[in-house]
């Protein structure tokens, strides 16, 4: 009984977090609809010293590691950027963003005044700014 319990609640966690990431990946889900659906964390990235900015779309959740969608656009602030597809909390208040769920392509810590600055790549700073 508690195995069957667990596998149902295991497999409601996994469809739940696919179907936000196939919201984030569907081509018929306009740039807008990202900000009105619920499901949906908006962040905008900014490197320090330039006006331009990308936003990055997150899968809202609790769980440690979170579907993400970088914007193509990002690869101009942070070479390679756009391939990160997950987003991993740690309990120390670190956010890591990841192609593969496991290498760290960038790490931010929580910051005042912003979401998140970046703490790896030392360069070029940047900043995660909540856009909700």
């Amino acid at each position: 009984m508690r195995t069957i319990l667990f596998a149902l609640i295991g497999g409601t966690a996994l469809a739940a977090v696919g179907v936000a990431g196939l919201r984030l990946n569907s081509q018929a889900s306009a740039a807008t609809d990202a900000r009105t659906d619920p499901s949906v964390e908006r962040f905008l990235l900014q490197a320090s010293g330039d006006e331009q900015t990308c936003p990055i779309d997150k899968a809202k959740g609790n769980g440690r590691l979170t579907y993400v969608r970088v914007a193509p656009e990002c690869d101009e602030l942070l070479p390679g950027l756009s391939k990160a597809h997950y987003w991993i909390e740690n309990p120390d208040g670190t956010v890591i963003l990841s192609a593969d769920g496991k290498s760290p392509t960038a790490i931010f810590a929580q910051a005042d005044g912003v979401a998140y600055e970046s703490i790896e790549p030392r360069t070029p700073l940047m900043s995660l700014i909540g856009n909700n």
